[in-house]
């Protein structure tokens, strides 16, 4: 008999602001999609073949225009299914977040391939957010939670999870029935509904999606219920547990090929001297196993493990030689934006961005506190030391026109490194904006860095560890120079940032025209590595 070798995979698989998880299996291969809010394209899809190696595929809504969205509003927790050889998304756009009420609206969209073309959006519904849908006997169900904003005694917001049969030529077909009011953890939301063995069961997120989060396990022999909750309920929680996966919560399962199961669900990683979580909620996984018809993930406890065994059969990880990652462009024309992980914030790429011989033209745009035309493109923190670059040619003529590197959480918190203009003394000059929840400050303090006369290319670094950022800037093929002092990088987490925030820190490439809207900047490279890969780099 030949033997299994076990292949471990380190969480979490996704690193980054990953939350959200829905993981799908079709046609061979596994789909993994996550939230993007207000970011563009909507709905991050990953693809595996052996749940070991993700690629990215870029993602699926491309047809979004989120200006005006508010931050952490936009995309929330989309699900994926496959049924009769057809995909079904199902998403949820928010229009606010902070409010008393819930103003959402659910929409289906429907492929025959993963990389589309997609339908125009349907309508589901407007109850509540985080819809998923099942799929029985040719017809389609929604559960979703049903938001209760009435401000009565003995109400409840998150006020049960509701089904209700779904025609994708007439709508909502009969009466929605609430048929899982959550158990004592409370605040059920992200259901999925699946059946195994006779059974249905809903796999719902609890506890709010910070670090009371969790994952409730209900089964019933009757789609539309009763429900009853696994005795070994929680089935996921990082709450009071020694783990530096925290906030684990809100998933769903997917069975492989040989009858082996596993959970995708979200967590989240603190620095190492704070409790901020600057990339935000990631995606890990853990293996299943089902006891008496109820599944608990192998080690037996609620507590997220930091290494899963990988299927039988499952190659290697594919990893860089430092194991960490690397990303370069030059910005030519066969960039292709959406695969490599960029995102766009609010719209699309095509309307800020333009591709030339010599780079990528970003329009200046409104400013980075803007909800509307912000000329600014990102991606994801993936580790807690990492370093990354970019390298402009940008001629402003007026301090209201700025281009350049960007560490960004929302519009209420970011660092900025930018070539700008002096008007006194009618130069270009590099400049640091922060803003700290809408407190501003310039920490050179007017004391810019100006560029050499003649300087045709300025080169933008940051270099971050842990919660220590640190600017550096060239010009042309000069030395590299520090600017500013070490800044907080902790500021660019959810737990920071004002309000209600679900994302997490990305870097990248921004053009701001605050004067009159007619500059460009033309961006050559960007980079972003690991500290190892940076060093390797360096030594070379």
């Amino acid at each position: 008999m030949e033997k299994h070798e076990k292949i471990m995979i380190p969480n979490p698989i996704l690193t980054g602001f990953h939350p959200d998880p829905c993981v799908c299996k079709a046609r061979g291969k596994y789909y993994l999609i996550t939230s993007t809010f207000e970011w563009y394209p909507g709905v991050s899809l990953y693809e595996s073949e052996d749940l070991v190696t993700w690629v990215s595929r870029g993602g699926l809504l491309k047809d979004l225009d989120l200006r005006g969205i508010p931050d952490s509003a936009g995309i929330w927790a989309p699900a994926l299914s496959y049924y009769d050889e057809t995909f079904y998304l199902v998403y949820t756009i928010s229009r606010q977040i902070d409010g008393y009420f819930k103003d959402v609206r659910n929409y289906v969209v429907t492929a025959r391939d993963i990389e589309g073309p997609w339908s125009k959006p349907v309508f589901l519904n407007a109850s509540g957010f985080d819809p998923s849908m099942f799929h029985e006997d040719g017809r389609h169900y929604v559960l979703n939670p049903q938001w209760d904003p009435r401000p009565l005694p003995g109400h409840r917001k998150f006020n049960g999870l509701i089904l209700q049969e779904f025609d994708m030529e007439k709508g909502m077909v009969g009466q929605g029935k609430v048929v899982f009011e959550g158990s004592s953890i409370g605040v059920t939301e992200g259901p999925h509904l699946m059946k195994k063995d006779g059974y249905y069961y809903i796999i719902a997120a609890e506890g709010g999606t910070g670090v009371d989060h969790a994952i409730c396990v209900a089964r019933s022999k009757e789609l539309w219920g009763p429900y009853e909750i696994s005795p070994y309920h929680p089935l996921i929680t990082s709450k009071g547990q020694k783990t530096p996966l925290r906030k684990a919560g809100h998933g769903n399962f997917v069975e492989t090929d040989s009858g082996e199961w596993y959970l995708f669900h979200l967590c989240a990683r603190y620095l190492d001297n704070s409790q901020d979580s600057v990339l935000g909620r990631e995606t890990a996984m853990e293996k299943i196993e089902w006891t008496d018809g109820w599944p608990r993930m192998v080690q037996k406890t609620c507590v997220p493990a930091l290494e899963v065994e990988g299927p039988r059969g499952a190659g290697r990880q594919r990893k860089t030689e430092d194991g960490g990652k690397s990303y370069y462009t030059r910005f030519t024309r066969g960039t292709n934006l959406g695969s490599e992980e960029w995102l766009s914030l609010r719209y699309s790429f095509e309307e800020k961005a333009r591709f030339t011989g010599r780079g990528l033209a970003l329009k200046g745009g409104d400013s980075l506190t803007s909800l509307f035309d912000q000329s600014l493109m990102a991606r994801r923190w993936t580790a807690f030391g990492f370093r990354a670059g970019t390298s402009l040619k940008f001629q402003p003529c007026h301090y209201n026109q700025t281009a350049g590197l960007v560490c960004y959480y929302n519009t209420k918190v970011f660092h900025y490194l930018y070539v700008g203009y002096d008007e006194k003394k009618k130069q270009p000059m590099v400049n640091i904006l922060t803003n700290d929840n809408f407190q501003f400050r310039e920490p050179l303090g007017g004391n810019y860095a100006y560029l050499p006369q003649g300087a045709e290319e300025i080169h933008l670094r940051v270099e971050v560890e842990q919660e220590k950022l640190q600017f550096s800037w060239a010009a042309d093929q000069g030395e590299w120079q520090p600017v500013g002092p070490v800044l907080d990088a902790s500021i660019l987490s959810d737990e920071h940032a004002a309000g209600w925030a679900y994302t997490g820190a990305v870097v990248g490439i921004t053009a701001v025209d605050t004067f009159n809207k007619d500059t460009e900047a033309l961006f050559t490279e960007f980079y972003q590595e690991d500290m190892g890969e940076s060093r390797k780099r360096d030594s070379e």
